[in-house]
Parts: structure tokens; C-alpha cells; sequence
């Protein structure tokens, strides 16, 4: 009984549902100029840019367990170990799909422009224009 108390305990239900686990693409938010691309020879990482107040912002996302996720600086990420985290611009929940991530209910955010309201990132192909 314990065991199968223990191994619920360390089950993530979103393992496999991540923008990374559906491969190589491009997800992009376009109200915000948003997007961050997932390559396979990069890793995984997920890199990509956000227009605050006019200026683009450099950004990396994380994805920790659950459906908790973590945007910062990509300077904050590169090179550094540990990850430096804090200067989180977004942090909160997510809910993923293979063609949609979508933020919601976010801690902290100094990125979007209200609290309430859910940011969507569309998939992508890498070598796909945004839509018009």
C-alpha cells in the first residue's frame, strides 16, 4: 500500500504533455509578439522573445513539474548554475495540448498586460510564417 502511495506521489500527469514533448516547433502568442521555439539540437530549451512596452525582451521558459511554469531572462538561465531565479518576469499555471499552451493564473507577471487573463501559444512547423 505504501509503495503504491509513494510511486502516485512522484506520477506527474503532465509528463508527455509539454510543448517540448511534441517535438521541434515554434509556439507562438501573436497579441503579445510572443514566441519561443523547442529544437531537438538545442536540447529542448525553450528560448524565444516577448515585446514588453515596445522593447523585446530575450526570454526562456521552464517547465517544472505539474502544471506550474517559470518565464525568466534567458540571460538568467544561460550559463548558470543554478538557475537564477530571482527575476522571474511570469510565473503561474498552464494548460497544455499538442497545437495550444495556454498561461492562466499567474503569481507573478510582469509580462502580459492583466492577471486574469489566459495567454495562448500556438504551435507551429519551425519553418511556418505566423498566421496573418
Amino acid at each position: 500500500m505504501l509503495l503504491c502511495v509513494l510511486s502516485l506521489c512522484a506520477c506527474d500527469p503532465y509528463s508527455g504533455c509539454r510543448p517540448y514533448d511534441y517535438g521541434d516547433a515554434k509556439w507562438v502568442c501573436e497579441e503579445y509578439g510572443a514566441w519561443f521555439t523547442v529544437k531537438e539540437e538545442e536540447n529542448y530549451q525553450c528560448y524565444g522573445e516577448v515585446v514588453v512596452d515596445g522593447k523585446v525582451q530575450k526570454i526562456a521558459i521552464l517547465f517544472a513539474p505539474g502544471s506550474f511554469v517559470v518565464i525568466l531572462p534567458r540571460d538568467a538561465v544561460e550559463n548558470m548554475s543554478p538557475i537564477e531565479t530571482d527575476n522571474e518576469l511570469w510565473n503561474g499555471e498552464a494548460k497544455y495540448s499538442p497545437t495550444e499552451f495556454v498561461l492562466h493564473s499567474p503569481t507573478v507577471n510582469c509580462l502580459f498586460d492583466e492577471d486574469d487573463e489566459e495567454v495562448v501559444f500556438v504551435r507551429q512547423e519551425l519553418d511556418e510564417e505566423p498566421a496573418a
